[in-house]
This record gives structure tokens, C-alpha cells and sequence, in this order.
């Protein structure tokens, strides 16, 4: 059954999409299994609820902040080199927790990591986005996004359970370097990419 999407002229035949493809599933678990760290963090640092929401909140602030921009950038620079460097950063982020230990951090230090996660996800995001038509032919970005959209649902259902069985092997510190960990092999799919100008990209579409 799956043996299709893959035949010649299939979504899965064009090898930047299937990376993309392949980079985004990896990425989204990694994601979805960080508020899951970050919780546990908090929490034994003797945090309350109010601190986590507030904590939490400051990634959504980020993107909220500077989603306007990252879309801009997206519109105008190369969506895989600004995808490349939102998720370096993000990776980096997620290795200072583990490097510096993030149970030795101050909760308003954990917080401005988590607000600098959410700048990371105001330039990724719209880059994400905008690559799509770039590496699939105009009758295939239908498919091409409910694919993308799949991926973030599966990626939200089972990222928090890896987050969970991570945290009970490897305690929260280690899981924030997974997730690093993560993130870094993702962006190295993303370098196999090879997206087409922008001007090209135009010429091409009727």
C-alpha cells in the first residue's frame, strides 16, 4: 500500500521532500517531548504550576513577537539555510541545558532559554512552510501538506510519551541533550536539500 507513494512521480520519489519529510517527523518528536523536560525541571527546582505557565508562555511570546519577521525573512532569504539555523540554535539551546545543567539554572535563566526556543521557532516555522512548494510539483503540494500536517499530529501524540520514557531512563538533564541530539540530525537532513533559487522557483509556475 505504501509502495505507491514512492513509485516515479510520487510524493515520496523526490528526495528532498522525503528528507524534508524525514527531518520534520524527527524534529516535531524532539519538540514535543521538551515542554516535557522543561516540566520535570521546574517542577524539581520547586517551581509551581504558576511558574511553569509563565515559563511556558515565553516561548509562546517569542513566537508571537517575531513570527511577523521570521515570515518576512522567509519570503525573501533561502527557507533551508534559515531552517538550518533555527534548528542549530534550537539544538544549542537544548545542549546549554545540558551542559550547564539545567537543574543549576535559575527558573527567569530557564526562561529566557525557553523565549530564545520560541525566537528559534518564529524563523523555522514560516521556513518550513515555504519550502514545501520548492521541492514538489504544484499537484503534489495538497498531499505534500497533509503529509506535513500527520507528521505534527503524530509527532504531538508520541513525542511526550519519548519525552516520559526518557526522563525515567535518563533523567531530564540527558533528555534535554537527546532532544538536542535530535534536532542536530534532523538539520543535517535538512543539508541534503537542494532548493532550486527563488527566481527559478517563479519562472517555473505558470
Amino acid at each position: 500500500m505504501l509502495k505507491k507513494y514512492f513509485e516515479p512521480g510520487a510524493l515520496f520519489s523526490y528526495k528532498g521532500y522525503r528528507n524534508f519529510f524525514i527531518s520534520g517527523l524527527i524534529f516535531v518528536l524532539g519538540a514535543s517531548a521538551f515542554p516535557i523536560a522543561l516540566a520535570i525541571t521546574v517542577l524539581d527546582k520547586g517551581g509551581d504550576a504558576s511558574a511553569l505557565g509563565l515559563i511556558l508562555a515565553a516561548r509562546v511570546l517569542a513566537g508571537t513577537i517575531f513570527m511577523l519577521v521570521g515570515g518576512v525573512w522567509a519570503d525573501r532569504l533561502p527557507r533551508k539555510w534559515i531552517m538550518i539555523g533555527a534548528d542549530s540554535f534550537r539544538a544549542f539551546l537544548c545542549l546549554f541545558l545540558l551542559i550547564d545543567s539545567a537543574n543549576h539554572l535559575s527558573l527567569w535563566a530557564i526562561g529566557l532559554v525557553v523565549f530564545l526556543m520560541g525566537l528559534g521557532d518564529s524563523f523555522g516555522a514560516p521556513a518550513g512552510s515555504a519550502i514545501v512548494p520548492s521541492l514538489l510539483p504544484d499537484h503534489l503540494l495538497p498531499a505534500g501538506n497533509v503529509a506535513r500536517g500527520i507528521v505534527a499530529k503524530l509527532g504531538n501524540i508520541i513525542g511526550p510519551g519519548l519525552g516520559g520514557l526518557a526522563i525515567g531512563t535518563l533523567g531530564s538533564n540527558w533528555t534535554f541533550g537527546l532532544i538536542g541530539g535530535s534536532f542536530l540530525i534532523a538539520t543535517s537532513l535538512v543539508f541534503t536539500i537542494k532548493e532550486p533559487p527563488r527566481q527559478e522557483i517563479l519562472e517555473d509556475k505558470p
